[in-house]
This record gives structure tokens, sequence and C-alpha cells, in this order.
């Protein structure tokens, strides 16, 4: 109920005209029939279809009210948080918060506000908030979250915003689970998990599995120079002990 309401309010005081389907969502498509987007990502989303939940590639989706529909993440590495509004102004009326790290689904997008869609829910946040993730015309690479070679630890690994050792914690995550790399670094990898959006050490990725027409990604255990950003210009800030560069994992403590 309080979805429809804000949904309304939205409708009556911007004038944007949402089309009618299930939650009040904006019509996703999936192999000719509409269905609900219950987790986004840019790789690999789910749905629901009829009473199934269904982990499908996102390239195989379309918006039928938008031609230029994209996923992004929030980034707020200061407060961790962002407000969705139900206008494209800063004083209107806030419908909910979302953390960052969380991938959003954007049909609107001007130089301050973008529209979003998010949990069911349609909003604006305000564009310098989210960082646009492209959907990849080939399936991307993919690993399993672990805990010193363990996948069945029960240990959290965590996922930071951004690619820094005290880069602001977006969620922790059990091993066992399939992660999606964006982009591997020599250090750090970029993925998605869960409809969250961040970067995790490459020593908490294991049995990494790649497309078949890719080249080899980097040694998952961040062999090579430490010191090297790489290609992606991911700041790798090895830790110091005694004098020695050493890479400890970055999990849940205790």
């Amino acid at each position: 109920m309080k979805k429809m309401i804000a949904v309304l309010l939205l409708i009556l005081m911007t004038g944007f005209a949402l089309p009618s389907s299930a939650e009040s969502q904006l019509p996703v498509k999936w192999n000719g029939e509409t269905v609900e987007l219950k987790t986004p990502g840019s790789s690999v989303s789910v749905i629901r279809s009829g009473r199934d939940q269904l982990s499908v590639p996102s390239s195989e989706l379309s918006w039928e009210s938008s031609t230029d529909t994209r996923f992004a993440y929030v980034y707020a590495p200061g407060t961790g948080k962002i407000n969705m509004r139900m206008a494209p102004r800063s004083k209107a009326s806030i419908v909910c918060k979302i953390a960052a790290g969380k991938i959003v689904l954007v049909f609107e997008r001007t130089e301050d506000w973008c529209g979003i869609l998010y949990d069911g829910l349609v909003g604006y946040v305000q564009t310098n908030t989210v960082r646009f993730i492209e959907r990849p015309e080939t399936p991307r690479a993919t690993a399993t979250l672990s805990y010193k070679g363990k996948t069945n630890s029960s240990t959290k690994v965590v996922m930071r915003l951004t690619a820094k050792s005290n880069g602001r914690v977006v969620t922790k995550q059990k091993p066992g689970q399939s992660v999606v790399i964006i982009e591997q670094g020599s250090v750090w990898s970029e993925v998605e998990l869960n409809g969250w959006h961040g970067f995790i050490l490459n020593i908490n990725l294991s049995d990494i599995q790649l497309p078949s027409y890719s080249e080899d990604l980097p040694d998952p255990q961040g062999s090579g120079d430490a010191n090297d950003p790489g290609a992606d210009g991911h700041d790798t800030e090895p830790e110091i002990r005694d004098g020695m560069q050493v890479i400890v994992e970055d999990v849940e403590l205790e």
C-alpha cells in the first residue's frame, strides 16, 4: 500500500505517466512476457515469472517505456546512503533511502536528476550520486566467494565501495556464492553480487570461470607487483607489516 501511494503521489506531482503493471514497476520484458524485476544487475538479474524466480542475463531484458534504460549503482562514500525523492527537486518528499553500492535501474536522466526504479518503487535521485554500469553484450567471468580458499566458511567476506582497504563497506557476504567479475585488477576485483556492486580482494575469489572467448585474467591470488594499480587504475594499497608487504583477506571480524 505504501508503495502504491508513493507512486501515485509521484504521478500527481511530476506528471510522469507510469505504465500499469504489478508492484507499479516499469514493464520489464523477458522472452516476450512481462516479468517482475527482483534483483537488478548489469550482467545477471533475478526476475519473477509467474511463480518462478529466475536468474537471467540482463542483456535479455527490455523495457517498453524507455529507450535509454541503464543500470547504475549508488555512490555515496561519505554518507553511505542517498535519498530517493518523489520529484526531481531537492525539497521533494523522500520515498526511501538507498544504501551505497545498491544497483538501481535508471529510466530517465538529466544533468541534475535521474529517474530510477528501486525495490519496486519509482523516484528520483541526484545524478552525481550514481555511477553507470554498461550492460555487456557477452557473458562476464564469474568466481566463487571464499575465505582462505574455503567456500563453506562461516566467515563473511567484505565488499567495499572503492578498491581501497579503507573504502566504505557496502555489504558482507557468505562464501560459496557466485560473483560476477566486471573487471579484475592485480589485487582488487570490481564485482556484482546479490544486487550489490563493489570491490572484493582477489584472494577472496576462487574457481574463476572465464568465458570461452576471454583472455586470461590476472592470478586470483594477487600475484605480481601489488604496488601497481594495473590497467584498471584500482588503488591496491597493500598492507605493510614489519617492513614487508602482504596481502590480507578482507573479511568480517568477530
